[in-house]
């Protein structure tokens, strides 16, 4: 016969902890399911769901009983750790989808986003971008390098090229549902367009594939970028997004008008291409520097 005694092995406040941690997780599963169904990427879901959870570990409330005083509480002691502001921002972001925009709760009337410190994009050189190239002897990391600077795309969607997203004898990428959701066209170089035809295998799926089947994640390219950034001896950190930025100001220089710089990095605002020619040497490179003529 069944003995409560025998076979019960928790205590009252474990199963309420257990109850609680099922109602969090059941209730952070359907706000994970209305973001599907606003069309938000799977990155920004998992993001939003991770800060939810990490907010609620940390206020050990339920949703429900969730106050305004909570969240500012939270961002103080972000800020207490020293948290970069763009990491509030996406939490502030995050916990205001939830609260305000899931469960109507107005919470952030009084609450507002940081401000950020517009820094210039991080721009290579192409003496760099050359230096970082040769530096790699693997054709499959090399290929990579090549591609996020030819083509200017963001390292997400480089990951999940598919090689019927290849125009190689015109040298086009149709890049598909990239940032926004939105679909574009831009371009690859001729060269690189004869390196891929001699990389790519029959019955590839991926241009950039996994040892272990798919596509190569994001992290292995962000490593692959640091190796090159440090084999090529450049001391300042560089990411992914450096190659990107380098394409846009590179081709600024070249003359590029920025309205077709900014479909090819698939803006939504010609502001944020804008940026990219700022960094730009266009106008001061022939200058002649005062100290040379003493």
């Amino acid at each position: 016969m069944w003995k409560p005694t025998g076979h019960w092995t928790f205590t009252l406040a474990e199963l309420i902890k257990k109850f609680n941690l099922f109602i969090k997780m059941k209730q952070l599963n359907n706000f994970k399911e209305s973001l599907r169904l606003r069309g938000l990427s799977l990155n920004t879901i998992e993001a939003y769901a991770d800060a939810n959870r990490k907010f609620l570990d940390y206020i050990k409330k339920d949703p429900v009983d969730v106050k305004s005083r909570d969240i500012k509480r939270y961002i103080i002691n972000m800020l207490d750790r020293k948290q970069k502001p763009k990491t509030i921002n996406l939490n502030i972001a995050a916990l205001k989808s939830f609260y305000d925009d899931y469960r109507g709760r107005r919470l952030f009337v009084k609450i507002r986003r940081l401000k950020l410190e517009k820094s210039m994009p991080n721009v290579l050189s192409k003496y760099e971008l050359k230096a970082m190239i040769d530096s790699v002897e693997n054709k499959k990391h090399r290929l990579a390098i090549k591609f996020l600077y030819s083509t200017g795309i963001r390292v997400g969607e480089l990951v999940k090229v598919k090689i019927q997203d290849l125009d190689l004898e015109n040298g086009f990428l149709r890049v598909i549902q990239g940032k926004g959701k939105k679909d574009r066209i831009t371009i690859i170089s001729k060269e690189l367009c004869r390196e891929i035809k001699e990389f790519i295998k029959p019955k590839q799926k991926y241009l950039f594939e996994s040892s272990r089947g798919g596509h190569l994640t994001i992290r292995s390219i962000q490593e692959i970028i640091k190796k090159a950034a440090k084999k090529a001896k450049i001391k300042r950190r560089v990411y992914p997004h450096a190659l990107r930025a380098s394409f846009a100001t590179h081709l600024y220089e070249d003359g590029i008008q920025l309205q077709k710089i900014q479909k090819l990095m698939g803006h939504a605002d010609w502001k944020t291409t804008l940026e990219y020619a700022k960094t730009a040497r266009v106008g001061i490179s022939d200058i002649k520097n005062p100290l040379d003529s003493i």
